[in-house]
């Protein structure tokens, strides 16, 4: 598989007695799949942040084995949004192969604690993508009898526009959700725990946003499900880039408006979210760069306000 600034085709292989090396530490993060004659498979290589891609493992002998079939989802990983953009991208395959996985399988980034089972904040949307079947995290080498090894759907950077396949596959699973929420939706990162979460003057916004009817939702404090529903009903959705707008683009109508602004020192963000909207949901958000110049590297990036509601008024956000 190459790695390219398109979503790679889908691609489905089935292997029979492949070893998982989990990563272990490594600074290119090196994990990854075997076959049964102990060849790396390129295609089990993960897009990560910041334009990376997986190394390669050294091979390993196996020290435990699953027996029957599983599919591998992704590289695991315990925040929220890279467990979307890393540990599932490859959950289309349920909906486009025949074959029913005994179960999901990804290895571990060294040093973090995915469970089984997985934390309550992974767990909802588990579920909700990929049903019932138990997740399996890798930290050990591993061989598995049967897997079901597909090509990444959806991933970081020049991959967020997803691959058709990703996107019928959540819109599938996204079908039944209820749709209740306001028309006009802010979504607030106020209450997050990391100051560097946070948005500068976002007191100041979010009384900006309620005095022009805005809903202030903070997504993190309701279930997966509800945050959806709301995301599904808004018509104008609002806010800083972060995982919110991984998630928004999966549920959100289709002749919905967004308007999306940075928050920290990183403006490709702006391009990337974009990206992923477009590819999702049909809509082109409305780009803003507040940062007060000059620049500076302080993290959340300070605001400039009159920048930041003059662009939303002149977007018809305000």
């Amino acid at each position: 598989m190459k790695f390219t600034d398109t979503s790679p085709e889908p691609r489905i292989r089935v292997v029979r007695g492949a070893v998982i090396v989990p990563e272990t530490g490594t600074p290119d993060l090196a994990h990854g799949v075997f076959d049964a004659r102990a060849n790396f498979l390129p295609l089990s290589k993960a897009r990560l942040s910041r334009d990376r891609i997986s190394g390669v493992p050294a091979y390993a002998e196996p020290t435990t084995r699953l027996r029957g079939t599983y599919l591998y989802a992704g590289f695991g990983h315990h925040h929220f949004g890279h467990f979307i953009l890393e540990s599932l991208a490859r959950i289309w395959a349920l909906s486009a192969s025949d074959i029913v996985p005994d179960g999901l399988l990804m290895p571990a980034r060294h040093g973090l604690s995915l469970g089984p089972p997985l934390p309550p904040r992974l767990a909802p949307a588990a579920a909700r993508f990929c049903g019932d079947l138990p997740f399996h995290i890798i930290k050990e080498p591993t061989r598995v009898d049967r897997l079901i090894l597909p090509s990444p759907g959806f991933g970081h950077g020049p991959w967020l526009n997803g691959t058709k396949a990703f996107h019928d596959h959540m819109r599938n699973r996204l079908a039944d959700i209820p749709v209740d929420g306001a028309e006009r939706l802010y979504l607030s990162r106020r209450e997050l725990r990391l100051n560097d979460k946070h948005v500068d003057r976002e007191d100041e916004i979010i009384e900006m946003m309620k005095q022009a009817g805005y809903l202030i939702f903070e997504p993190q404090a309701f279930h997966l499900d509800i945050q959806l529903g709301v995301m599904r009903a808004a018509r104008q959705i609002v806010g800083a880039d972060g995982t919110a707008f991984h998630l928004a683009p999966l549920a959100m109508r289709r002749n919905a408006q967004a308007a999306i602004y940075l928050r920290r020192n990183r403006p490709e963000m702006l391009d990337y979210l974009a990206r992923q909207m477009e590819g999702f949901a049909g809509v082109t958000p409305l780009k803003i760069d507040a940062r007060r110049r000059p620049l500076s590297k302080v993290t959340p990036a300070p605001i400039d306000m009159d920048v930041l509601r003059g662009a939303l008024q002149k977007g018809g956000f305000l």
